[in-house]
């Protein structure tokens, strides 16, 4: 079976316990009206679509260590995964001021638009209601991700330590989103490695380490194995975050679900910011400062930057940083292999590593 069909396959199984949890859940809420829409928001969202790449790393990694396929319970406790993802993307949409999430509104657009319609409040109040509810909507998903690991029916020892592996990769991942915002103020001007540090702690860690550690942890891995997995784990969210970067220009909004130039607006220093800055002319980062951290940017002023990019090579800089991450991976995945990590799951990490450096979404 090739990857684009294993991965289907995997995406599929992920999105049958995700629906099931969800409507384990809807019983909870009885008849009170906020709570089940806060409950309508919270299904939305999750069920929307996404490449369940989380998951899935943990899936792969407890097969690889184990050699057991097709295990329930891994498929269970995976689902804890898509959870702590949706937690970050409700707080990043409040954090970004994004409308716009997997082609439809982000959750506190929708929590605004109950409040607007049915409550009839005014528009100021009614996006104030949106973003605060949104906050708690992100935080009942990251109890649902302990809820999942806490009830997957694996040995105690395991399911404790891949909690504490979930709650560790929460607090990192949280210091990379402060990074990620003190590195956004005006007065600060982020260097490459302050920018790979920082996606480091927030992509490399809840994308591939984290769920493929915790998929190690239910499978009672070896410590050498989680340090190996590790080598190769932590390379491959980086190249996933910079392709990230990269097709958020490069991309079409039917592609990303979201505007594209979504990081300029925001005015993020992302490698290809970073290396514009010292290679641009006066007159071309003068263009970009026009766009940059401005949020009424118009599509033909984030097309002329784009040109602007392409000119001074900075696209071409973000694919070679990234084709070095990759180069790491593979790495990595070889002490994977020589450590006895089951041949299928090395045949599917390869192919995850092309499919990282070549994906449209």
């Amino acid at each position: 079976m090739d990857f684009t069909e294993s991965l289907r396959q995997y995406q599929r199984s992920v999105e049958k316990r995700l629906v099931a949890f969800i409507e384990r859940k809807r019983g909870t809420y009885g008849g009170r009206e906020v709570e089940r829409w806060a409950h309508e928001v919270l299904g939305d969202f999750l069920l929307r679509g996404g490449k369940r790449l989380r998951a899935i790393m943990a899936i792969t990694a407890y097969e690889g260590a184990s050699g057991e396929f097709d295990d329930p319970r891994i498929l269970d406790a995976s689902c804890a995964l898509e959870f702590l993802d949706a937690y970050f993307l409700v707080q990043d949409d409040v954090i970004d001021l994004s409308d716009l999430r997997r082609g439809g509104p982000s959750a506190h657009v929708m929590l605004a638009d109950y409040a607007a319609d049915v409550r009839l409040v005014s528009p100021e109040e009614a996006r104030s209601f949106g973003y605060n509810v949104a906050i708690g909507v992100g935080d009942i998903f990251n109890a649902w991700g302990i809820e999942c690991l806490l009830n997957s029916e694996f040995p105690a020892e395991r399911r404790l330590a891949a909690v504490a592996t979930y709650n560790a990769a929460c607090e990192t991942i949280c210091l990379g989103e402060i990074k990620d915002i003190y590195l956004g103020l005006s007065t600060v001007t982020a260097t490459e490695d302050d920018y790979l540090d920082m996606i480091l702690q927030k992509t490399g860690y809840y994308v591939t380490r984290a769920p493929a550690l915790i998929g190690l942890d239910l499978a009672g891995a070896s410590a050498e194995l989680r340090e190996a997995m590790v080598a190769f784990a932590e390379p491959i969210g980086l190249a996933f975050q910079i392709r990230d970067d990269i097709l958020d220009l490069l991309s079409t909004e039917e592609e990303l679900g979201k505007p594209i130039g979504t990081d300029l607006r925001e005015g993020k220093d992302t490698l290809i910011v970073i290396h514009a800055r010292k290679a641009a002319t006066p007159e071309q980062w003068t263009e970009i400062q026009k766009v940059l951290g401005n949020h009424d940017a118009t599509p033909r002023q984030i097309m002329r930057v784009r040109e602007v990019f392409e000119e001074v090579g900075a696209f071409a800089h973000a694919e070679d940083r990234m084709r070095e991450q990759l180069t790491q991976a593979r790495e990595g995945l070889a002490c994977l292999a020589a450590l006895g990590l089951h041949e299928r799951t090395v045949g599917f990490y390869k192919g995850l590593v092309e499919f990282v450096g070549s994906r449209r979404h």
